[in-house]
């Protein structure tokens, strides 16, 4: 087999495939007598149907297939022997490609086509400046921790009367449209509980204010929360439900809960984190504001990982084979025969946003080749432990290492999962190296602010 290649553009090659009678003959032989050891015609023994028969029978089909399989195996090789960094899969070129007649013809001329990888020559620098957004605790941020964990380590009690700060339980019973008793199949859940300082209608709350245990209050629950997820979780009910609910409902009052803030004192800063060395407000305020800024990181450095990646898909502006690729994107989605087909004027006006992804693909697998950071399977098994162990143990694995391990296996095997993992690790390689190796501008924010930045970047993008 004589194979050759020629450019037809700065990334794209044909290849012109002579596939000759001694290429193939011998296998057509070969298939054609086994064809001959099976076939059962009428007349003829087992095996003694005349090769000449067989031939004339199945000779064109078994060509076709000997003649496909040898071209692609070929083709393959060929690749691999020339060292061809190919982007997608070959494609028959159906330009050049003449009709294929393998009844009379012995000599066959196959034409493909193929898109070339770009050569990339670029390494992260100084002169590269993306902004990072430290995000930044608040003083609300950090008052409002400092009164949760007042009231987690308060003193609790159960009060005389409801004030504002309590907690009330009961049964809370849906009743019929006129108010006047228990609507037969209605919504009973006798473990209601609620904050009293969550009803936002201050006609409502009045209502409890006061009140002492074995009371009754009838008011209406759907107008008295804020939220129909905050009242489904009262009533025990999903919130489709929930959003449906317009009339009274009647709470008879069992129990009041009041929890007496923490002091503010040196007992109590110290308690918070478990450190003795947090003695003042100012110490503990300290270490609120960074372990808020500490869980903050992670939206930094996604967003500046980003940010790196569009700039530098914008930078080095790789050139691609753009119109083998459309043809490539388009042949394969035919192939899937799937309910979503792409027509070719919607892949031009997706294209770009196919380019860029594939732009970045080559520039990421260069950058792992080149800076070594290639994800082990020991890498993998731990990052997947310490996930399970989080979601599964809240971190503590003191006495769960044999479940844990078993389970760690068996997302191992998970092939899904196990990309989404390895992607994490990448990622957060990845933008050690960014921070390592260009000049990150840090700029200071605070959380909402960020948040009003990524909805009208997210906006600017959808337009």
């Amino acid at each position: 087999m004589n194979i050759t290649q020629k450019s037809t553009g700065e990334l794209s090659l044909q290849i012109n495939m002579q596939v000759v009678e001694s290429d193939y003959a011998e296998e057509v032989k070969k298939s054609l007598t086994q064809y001959r050891k099976q076939a059962n015609i009428p007349g003829f023994r087992p095996g003694m149907v005349p090769f000449g028969m067989i031939k004339k029978q199945y000779g064109e089909a078994v060509t076709a297939e000997v003649v496909s399989n040898l071209i692609g195996d070929e083709l393959d090789k060929y690749i691999r022997e020339q060292k061809l960094e190919i982007l997608g899969q070959p494609l028959p070129d159906h330009e050049n490609q003449k009709l294929v007649d393998f009844k009379n013809e012995k000599e066959f001329s196959f034409f493909y086509k193929l898109g070339l990888k770009p050569t990339i020559d670029f390494k992260l620098d100084k002169t590269f400046k993306v902004d990072y957004f430290k995000l930044m605790a608040q003083d609300e941020d950090v008052d409002r921790y400092v009164e949760e964990a007042r009231m987690k380590m308060g003193t609790q009690s159960n009060p005389e009367t409801v004030s504002e700060n309590d907690v009330v339980m009961g049964t809370l019973s849906e009743l019929t449209e006129d108010g006047k008793e228990v609507k037969e199949g209605g919504i009973v859940n006798d473990k209601a509980t609620f904050s009293i300082e969550k009803i936002k209608l201050k006609t409502i709350k009045t209502k409890f204010i006061g009140k002492k245990v074995g009371a009754t209050i009838k008011f209406n629950a759907a107008k008295a929360f804020k939220s129909d997820a905050e009242l489904a979780s009262i009533l025990g009910v999903d919130a489709p439900t929930a959003k449906e609910l317009t009339g009274d409902f009647r709470f008879e009052l069992v129990e009041i809960s009041h929890i007496e803030p923490a002091e503010m004192n040196e007992d109590f800063f110290g308690k918070v984190f478990n450190d003795p060395n947090v003695k003042t407000e100012e110490d503990l305020r300290k270490r609120i504001s960074a372990d808020i800024e500490k869980s903050y990181e992670a939206e930094s450095d996604r967003n500046f990982y980003n940010d790196v990646v569009e700039m530098v898909i914008d930078k080095t502006n790789l050139n691609l084979p753009d119109e083998f690729l459309k043809e490539w994107i388009l042949e394969s989605n035919r192939r899937e025969e799937n309910d979503q087909q792409i027509s070719k004027e919607e892949l031009d006006a997706q294209y770009e946003g196919y380019r860029d992804t594939l732009r970045w693909q080559l520039l990421e697998e260069d950058l792992i080749v080149k800076n070594d950071l290639i994800t082990t399977e020991e890498e993998l098994r731990a990052r997947v432990q310490e996930i399970l162990g989080l979601q599964a143990f809240g971190g503590n694995m003191e006495g769960n290492e044999e479940i844990l391990k078993q389970v760690t296996e068996s997302v191992m095997q998970d092939k899904e999962q196990i990309r989404q993992v390895s992607q994490q690790i990448v990622e957060q390689k990845l933008t050690k190296l960014f921070k390592d190796n260009i000049k990150p501008v840090e700029t200071n924010i605070s959380y909402d602010d960020f948040v009003k930045m990524m909805q009208k970047k997210a906006e600017k993008v959808n337009k």
